[in-house]
């Protein structure tokens, strides 16, 4: 593949050097890994969009149809947070849990909405209730988890 690629940009007198080479194969191994990368970051959005509540690293990668690594899971949701298609939430124990990002307005440094944890069935959802941030004189907030702890309606009955 490298060889055919060179080749047809390229006219037959020409030499290629090693460092030619080595540099169409890192070239070509790029854009298989972002295809490749794409089709796990739909995979992820399409779950994340398909569930009512949060979902753990662990919880995505249950739902994910192919074989996915943890690391890449995480690589996946952090680009997502850094360009604020997802939002996480920290729960009580310890583990974080990702949604997908719904009219949460321009900035999405600060979610102000509420989280609900159940301790029942551990499930973590985000509520529609937002709360007013207080304007911290001095301070620069640059995250904000708002976490509600109970039981859910479900765990009730």
């Amino acid at each position: 593949m490298i060889f055919s690629i060179l080749l047809k940009n390229t006219s037959y007198d020409q030499k290629f050097t090693i460092l030619d080479i080595v540099q169409e194969f890192q070239y070509c191994a790029m854009e298989i890994k972002k295809t490749r990368n794409t089709e796990k970051q739909n995979l992820v959005k399409e779950i994340l969009s398909k569930t009512r509540h949060t979902m753990s690293v662990e919880d995505i990668m249950l739902a994910m149809p192919v074989k996915v690594n943890k690391t890449t899971i995480y690589r996946i949701l952090d680009r997502f947070v850094e360009k604020g298609e997802v939002h996480f939430v920290t729960g009580k124990n310890g583990k974080t849990h990702y949604a997908l990002c719904n009219n949460c307005g321009i900035s999405h440094k600060v979610h102000n909405h509420i989280h609900f944890e159940c301790q029942e069935c551990q499930e973590v959802t985000c509520q529609p209730n937002t709360l007013h941030m207080p304007d911290l004189k001095g301070f620069t907030v640059l995250e904000t988890q708002f976490l509600v702890i109970g039981i859910c309606n479900k765990c009730k009955k």
